[in-house]
């Protein structure tokens, strides 16, 4: 028995996966003093509860509903994120995913979830962790002036990275900070490893916790069409939770 999706589910399924062949590990393990800090992306850190103070958290947990790369990866799952290693444990309705710094894998099997474990454990946190993940060690940031998407101005930040900095340092980023609440608003950028020009992940609503401005719900679009965006693959997060003390080690490895 097969299930029928329509074009637009298909094509934003194969999209987003292809994504994240190229940016899963674009960000370089982080430092606790990040030149990045004071630079152009600093009232938008602050905006969002300080990357000090986020960096100062070890445990980073949330439940993702939607995600955009498979039938089975789009249920409801949760995440249990190190933020200091960028360990992540992903349990969902019948298969658990992990990846413990050096080896990715996925029980009850390597297809359980559809896609390579490694960019599943990888790839929704590097969004999920905007605009935090950008104080990453080897990011390089630059003031661009200001653009419009669907008809709103805002600052546009260029984000690059050293080289030989994670998977793929040859990524591009174009961030777009709300001026009135130096918030981030949307991403659009390069996926420079499988030769897909640009797309677009915009931050349609946030939530607080912990004194943390975190996504609450983003939606993902082909390509860049900053006058009419369209529609888009919409995913939520939910159940955020922080904490000081780092999960237990044990959690994230692989299993016999």
């Amino acid at each position: 028995m097969t299930t029928q999706r329509s074009p637009l589910a298909r094509l934003v399924r194969g999209l987003a996966a292809m994504v994240l062949l190229s940016l899963v590990v674009t960000g370089a393990r982080p430092t606790l003093a990040s030149p990045s800090s004071d630079g152009p992306l600093a009232a938008t850190f602050q905006a969002h509860g300080g990357l000090d103070r986020w960096q100062a958290q070890r445990s980073f947990s949330y439940v993702l509903e939607g995600f955009p790369l498979s039938p089975q990866v789009a249920k409801r799952n949760r995440s249990t994120v190190d933020l200091r290693n960028r360990y992540n444990r992903i349990e969902g309705d019948g298969f658990v995913v992990g990846w413990d710094g050096e080896q990715a894998w996925a029980d009850p099997g390597p297809d359980a979830v559809g896609l390579p474990p490694r960019f599943f454990a990888l790839g929704s946190f590097y969004f999920i962790g905007m605009p935090f993940v950008f104080g990453d060690d080897g990011v390089v940031l630059q003031e661009k002036g200001y653009g419009t998407f669907d008809g709103k101005t805002y600052r546009v930040i260029d984000v690059r990275y050293a080289g030989e900095t994670g998977h793929s340092s040859e990524d591009q980023y174009t961030l777009f900070i709300d001026p009135e609440t130096n918030r981030l608003a949307l991403i659009n950028h390069s996926v420079t490893e499988i030769g897909i020009e640009r797309v677009t992940w915009v931050f349609d609503e946030w939530q607080q916790v912990n004194g943390f401005i975190v996504p609450a719900r983003m939606t993902f679009h082909q390509g860049w069409n900053p006058e009419n965006p369209g529609d888009g693959a919409t995913f939520t997060i939910t159940d955020v939770t922080f904490d000081a003390i780092a999960p237990d080690r044990a959690i994230y490895a692989q299993p016999d």
